[in-house]
């Protein structure tokens, strides 16, 4: 792929995002790491490390699943939306949506036809949500979006659906793993 074809691309992406939530994101884990080192530093010396351990791995679950939520977006391409969700990416031929509303609650919802209806994740309501109108704008965007080109043949409208990819959480559930077993390796081997 040439500089001119990846910046091609790179234009054609469009990323929709609250961005309270990366924000809310780091704030919890640097509030709950300084915490966990705390607890962990404080009750080792009084208790030893031998149940300690188990701070960790139960941060790093944590800190796994806040990075799935706060991944959650909407990527707009030129011939699919993609709803990033925290599990599952769901990605809908531009040909397939007929439209996108916001519900009172303040959810984005996506209408496929035939009385599907699809919400996404990133823009599922919210207290700050009903101020700022974050969904509101999103469905403005993704409405823009859907008149701006024409969609692709009909041969390529079909939806998919795969795993969400989140490097970050991913590892963090990685190391929670590891470390679980590597410790519990240890406390039945020093017993």
């Amino acid at each position: 792929m040439s500089d001119e074809d990846s910046e091609q691309v790179a234009a054609e992406l469009v990323v929709l995002r609250r961005t309270s939530w990366p924000v809310l994101f780091g704030a919890v884990l640097l509030g709950s790491g300084i915490s966990v080192v705390v607890v962990v530093c404080k009750l080792a010396s009084t208790d030893g490390f031998r149940t300690i351990w188990q701070a960790i791995p139960i941060y790093l679950f944590f800190a796994g699943v806040i990075g799935r939520i706060a991944n959650c977006k909407i990527v707009l391409r030129g011939d699919a939306l993609l709803v990033i969700n925290p599990l599952r990416t769901h990605i809908l031929p531009k040909r397939a949506i007929h439209g996108v509303s916001t519900a009172d609650d303040g959810t984005l919802m996506v209408h496929l036809g035939e009385g599907r209806n699809f919400s996404a994740y990133a823009f599922g309501g919210s207290l700050i949500d009903h101020f700022r109108r974050t969904s509101s704008k999103a469905e403005r965007k993704i409405s823009e979006w859907l008149r701006s080109s024409p969609a692709v043949s009909v041969d390529k409208a079909t939806q998919r659906v795969c795993w969400t990819r989140c490097a970050l959480a991913d590892l963090s559930f990685a190391l929670c793993t590891v470390t679980s077993g590597v410790s519990a390796i240890w406390m039945a081997l020093s017993e």
